[in-house]
């Protein structure tokens, strides 16, 4: 199934995945207002994989991106559908959006590219979820220190260092599974020493994710003072 509000394309996406040996079908309408539960439940078992547009909410009046659908596809309890994420917003502001549901998205497609790349992707998407995790995809425990915070705009994030992929550089993470895991506020973050469980041999800051996360414990006074 290719899902993508805009016809033409979802039309782009269909000749690779025929080619590759795979029936197509294409939703280019959707139910105005449903969520991703709904929308994913009106599905059921009739397909075997899907291919998703991330931004759906302009011509598809839904309530959901297509970031959140293929996490929550790829995660379906008793029965998960494979599902790839294609975007043209990988490198915008709209990425993190994206990296909110990241852990759960095992390939993510530039829409540019998107004919060339989503067979490979889809491939790359069944083998994690039959238990063949890449190294990149692999979560280690690491620390991460929260620089400053960005709480308005459509999602927002933490300038964070993650100490196990790139201590000498700072990214862009989601704030809200922060502000969930540790119930402080925003402006209490900066400064703060968070532990989290983040695939550290990913390429890309896009790439990456963030599981389990936790306040780091306070350092030693003894360390401060010395």
């Amino acid at each position: 199934m290719v899902i993508d509000d805009d016809v033409n394309d979802a039309i782009s996406v269909v000749p690779p995945l025929q080619d590759a040996g795979f029936r197509t079908e294409m939703i280019t309408e959707f139910t105005p207002g449903q969520d991703a539960d709904a929308f994913l439940a009106s599905l059921g078992d009739r397909y075997d994989a899907v291919v998703c547009d991330h931004i759906l909410a302009g011509r598809g009046n839904v309530r959901f991106t297509g970031a959140e659908l293929v996490c929550k596809a790829n995660r379906r309890a008793g029965r998960p559908l494979p599902a790839v994420l294609i975007s043209s917003h990988v490198n915008t502001e709209q990425n993190g959006a994206i990296l909110r549901w990241r852990e759960g998205i095992p390939s993510v497609v530039d829409k540019s590219d998107a004919s060339d790349e989503v067979v490979d992707a889809l491939r790359y998407t069944l083998d994690e979820l039959a238990g063949n995790l890449a190294r990149e995809r692999r979560a280690f425990a690491t620390p991460i220190e929260v620089l400053e915070v960005r709480p308005g705009g459509e999602e927002p994030k933490a300038k964070v260092i993650v100490v196990g992929w790139k201590i000498d550089s700072s990214v862009w993470m989601p704030l809200r599974p922060i502000e969930e895991a540790t119930g402080l506020h925003p402006e209490e973050l900066p400064g703060r020493w968070l532990e989290a469980d983040v695939n550290c041999y990913a390429k890309e800051a896009s790439d990456l994710f963030y599981r389990n996360i936790i306040l780091a414990p306070d350092l030693p006074q003894e360390w401060l003072t010395a």
